[in-house]
């Protein structure tokens, strides 16, 4: 999947493509789900030793097609025989809040284990969930940079498919989940049309989680603490 920035570029140039013919959602900032600025970054727990490295137990430990609402349905990966080669990213401006949003093996290095899985919906809503597991020296730095990025990501640009794109982060208030969490919204502004995701981390044990809930319309709150809620359950077995 692609899970940075401009996969959430890629939606809104698509609604730009099918203003006339979806319901894409408007550049209205009041109806963003973020809760203004961000307060301290939140410190990881003590890891419990539980490090997964085997990357298919971690994949089964995340929600699967059956535990979702609504008509939500994987996103199969691609074969690495079908896959083409891969292209140079769109630049964004700082270039480095391009990472925001991918996958945290991606942003962190150093994982015993990682896996993901994306959704799709309709109205180009989708869901992606990647996970990866840490050895404990890893895990509180892993926790921290990944806190950092979207208060370092405040508000860049890029561009996708010659379209100009205003991004902003701001703080997202969920309830507590798993052993320590945060959560930021991201909006993705084109041509007057506006993407939000909303977007959980927490950590279970040794592992670290993101939640992306994506769609071109304002994301219920409720709906992502409901979704890292459920994916909690399911790591802790």
């Amino acid at each position: 999947m692609r899970g940075d920035s401009l996969r959430v570029g890629a939606v809104v140039s698509a609604c730009v493509g099918l203003v006339g013919v979806v319901g894409c959602g408007s550049d209205d900032t009041a109806d963003s789900p973020g809760s203004g600025p961000f307060s301290a970054a939140v410190t990881a727990a003590p890891g419990t030793g539980s490090v997964i490295r085997d990357p298919a137990r971690l994949s089964a430990g995340l929600l699967a097609e059956t535990d979702l609402p609504g008509d939500f349905a994987v996103v199969a990966p691609r074969e690495e025989t079908d896959q083409p080669a891969v292209p140079q990213a769109a630049p964004t401006d700082p270039p480095d809040c391009g990472r925001l949003l991918s996958p945290i093996a991606q942003q962190w290095p150093g994982s015993a284990a990682a896996a993901s899985v994306q959704f799709a919906g309709p109205s180009f809503a989708t869901i992606d969930i990647d996970a990866a597991s840490y050895p404990d020296a890893a895990l509180g730095p892993a926790f921290d940079a990944l806190q950092a990025q979207p208060r370092r990501c405040t508000g860049y640009s890029g561009e996708d498919a010659g379209v100009r794109i205003e991004y902003r982060t701001s703080a997202l208030a969920q309830p507590p989940a798993g052993d320590a969490g945060s959560a930021f919204a991201l909006t993705a502004t084109s041509e007057g049309l506006t993407l939000t995701s909303a977007t959980s981390l927490v950590q279970v044990g040794n592992t670290l989680v993101q939640v992306v809930v994506t769609a071109p319309e304002v994301v219920d709150p409720g709906v992502l603490a409901d979704l890292t809620a459920a994916q909690v359950r399911k790591l802790r077995g």
